[in-house]
């Protein structure tokens, strides 16, 4: 009983500290993004395809190999045979065995083979390519949310400390209103105040939540109320030189797998109309095998079946020259189809390239729009932030009425807000910049 005890003590002290360890566990953008990456179900599906094609590949490369097919026949009769010995009909049981081994080696089949095994290694890589892009995109969703929570950990903690100074207005009121130098209305309005203030930090609180669970949501996570992510040490941004929209293009053209996707399936349909090209032009083949038979009724006497394997045993060797005449147009339909894929597939690599250069103008459009909505709201802050300290100044001697010490506040953390959503916005458009240049997404 004793030993049962210490045993369940030791293993509730171990859940504890896996718990107290889960909880201090903070995840970092590249954490998410690597969590994200290996356990969203849309990325295990894609890969699960990218296999597939991998198999069909492999298996049409065995497809040159030669094929060896081996059969068994047994066969039991009954009516009317030839006697052995009288050569007259009569009605006896026959038992046949028939065994046969063949092999046929594909010689040359219009290199439509070859093509087909190109053609498959294409699609391989095109859903490699496609697995990426969406890895790809699944990153940016992560840091997108990502960002979010650190826009609203900043901001709770501009509602915190809103609070405090609060908290220290009422105290300093309700001094000078014992020392009768203010009316007994302005602690109440300030006390309105700190009530409004503490509202605040509760909706922030909130927010911040919402944003937590958002990621913990993307990141597929069973668990999610002991989560939360590591604040980086993000340094003060400047006016970064931003790299023009068609540099950016000629290096995104050759590194994004939306690109090499759609290329391989331009290759991959040159290569179905080589291979259909191919079928209309005669195949050659070489056939080989062996085979025997053995027979018995009823009447025969001294029957030896090794013997009979043995003498009713041939071989043969031969070629195969297979010529196309007329199969319902199929072969020459088949050329015209995969020709109308090439343009569909040169069409829709050039509509990649096209939504690509979009995306990166957008991108730096934004970039630069953000950058200035950046520096117009750190403006704002130090202007409010040095009206707000002037207006405690006259508050704390009478000369303002907490009404217009509220609207200072109050716009003071208003342009916080701004500035800090300015300023995430600007570090998710840099991010996106850098990451159409190969640049991985991390905040350090």
């Amino acid at each position: 009983m004793r030993n049962k005890t210490i045993i369940l003590l030791f293993a509730a002290l171990l859940a504890s500290a896996g718990a107290m360890g889960q909880e201090n566990n903070k995840w970092s953008l590249k954490d998410c993004i690597d969590y994200a990456k290996e356990n969203n179900l849309t990325i295990k599906q894609q890969s699960i395809n990218a296999e597939y094609q991998k198999n069909l590949f492999e298996q049409k490369k065995l497809d040159r190999a030669p094929s060896l097919n081996g059969s068994v026949g047994y066969q039991l009769s009954f009516g009317r045979v030839p006697d052995e010995t009288t050569y007259q009909y009569v009605d006896q049981t026959t038992q046949f065995g028939r065994f046969s081994v063949g092999s046929s080696v594909p010689l040359f089949q219009g290199f439509s083979l070859q093509n087909e095994i190109r053609q498959n290694k294409a699609e391989w890589m095109a859903s490699q390519s496609d697995l990426e892009a969406a890895k790809n995109d699944l990153a940016l969703n992560i840091t997108a949310y990502y960002l979010q929570v650190l826009f609203d950990k900043e901001l709770l903690q501009v509602a915190e400390e809103q609070y405090n100074v609060a908290q220290e207005q009422v105290e300093n009121t309700r001094k000078l209103v014992d020392a009768g130098r203010v009316a007994e209305g302005n602690l109440l309005e300030i006390k309105s105040q700190a009530a409004r203030d503490a509202l605040t930090v509760t909706q922030m609180k909130n927010n911040l939540s919402i944003s937590l669970l958002n990621l913990a949501q993307a990141l597929d996570l069973e668990e999610t109320g002991n989560f939360d992510i590591v604040v980086p040490d993000i340094p003060e941004l400047q006016k970064e030189t931003l790299t023009v929209p068609s540099a950016l293009f000629n290096t995104a053209v050759e590194i994004m797998p939306q690109i090499e996707a759609s290329q391989y399936n331009l290759e991959s349909y040159k290569l179905a109309y080589q291979a259909a090209r191919g079928r209309l032009y005669p195949s050659l083949s070489m056939d080989a095998g062996w085979s025997t038979s053995v027979s018995k009724t009823e009447t025969t006497q001294n029957f030896d079946f090794g013997q009979r394997f043995s003498d009713n045993a041939t071989q043969y060797i031969g070629l195969t020259l297979r010529i196309p005449i007329f199969n319902g147009l199929s072969a020459k339909s088949a050329v015209k189809n995969t020709k109308l894929g090439i343009r569909s597939a040169q069409h829709e690599l050039q509509k990649e390239k096209q939504a690509l250069r979009k995306e990166i103008q957008q991108a730096y459009a934004d970039a630069e729009a953000a950058f200035q909505k950046f520096t117009s709201a750190q403006t704002a802050v130090d202007s409010y932030e040095e009206s707000l300290r002037y207006t405690e100044k006259k508050y704390a001697v009478g000369l303002v009425s907490p009404v217009d010490y509220s609207v200072a506040r109050t716009d003071y953390l208003k342009a916080q807000s701004d500035f800090l959503q300015a300023k995430y916005e600007y570090v998710l458009r840099t991010k996106i910049l850098d990451f159409y240049t190969g640049e991985p997404l991390i905040l350090e």
